[in-house]
């Protein structure tokens, strides 16, 4: 026998006499064994004859006209082209795919002639004149700046940091 779920899956359909004969033998045996089944079959079958008594709804005069005029809109009105479908229908084109491969070809050889046909350029690398300039320029700074007393006067403790500084680079310390 089937279990209570799968029996009352197609209880509606007992009670309507809209089972296939050989479910409904099994259903009829079910029931027999099952209060809790038939219990429900009780309850639907009462539902189902208040059901009756109600007034079925009539549709209005223009809903026929109306229902027509709305699915024909939608069977008639053009299915949108999506983007797979234009790339598809532009690479089947005869001209498409020969120049899509000559232009990835020059593409693909672009960074190859550049890299080549450049010449290395030669580093420079740092002179001791260029040093020198260098470290006079770094020199009158700091003495421009030990000789103005204005630092002093907000608690700058700066000068003191420079002068330690130009000790360290001096090159007898």
């Amino acid at each position: 026998m089937l279990d209570c779920n799968k029996i009352q899956a197609g209880l509606s359909e007992y009670i309507d006499s809209a089972l296939p004969e050989e479910l409904e033998k099994v259903t009829r045996a079910h029931l027999r064994s099952c209060a809790v089944c038939t219990e429900i079959v009780e309850k639907l079958t009462q539902t189902s004859r208040l059901l009756a008594f109600l007034p079925r709804p009539e549709p209005s005069e223009s809903f026929e006209r109306k229902l027509t005029l709305r699915l024909a809109g939608q069977v008639l009105r053009p299915k949108p082209i999506t983007l797979g479908e234009k790339l598809s229908a532009w690479w089947i084109r005869p001209r498409v795919r020969p120049a899509v491969a000559s232009a990835l070809a020059v593409a693909a050889l672009i960074p190859l002639v550049v890299v080549r046909v450049r010449p290395a350029s030669p580093v420079a690398l740092p002179t001791h004149t260029q040093t020198a300039t260098e470290n006079r320029e770094v020199e009158q700074a700091l003495q421009e700046h030990l000789t103005a007393k204005t630092s002093e006067a907000f608690g700058d403790s700066s000068g003191l940091l420079l002068a330690s500084a130009r000790n360290e680079l001096e090159p007898g310390s």
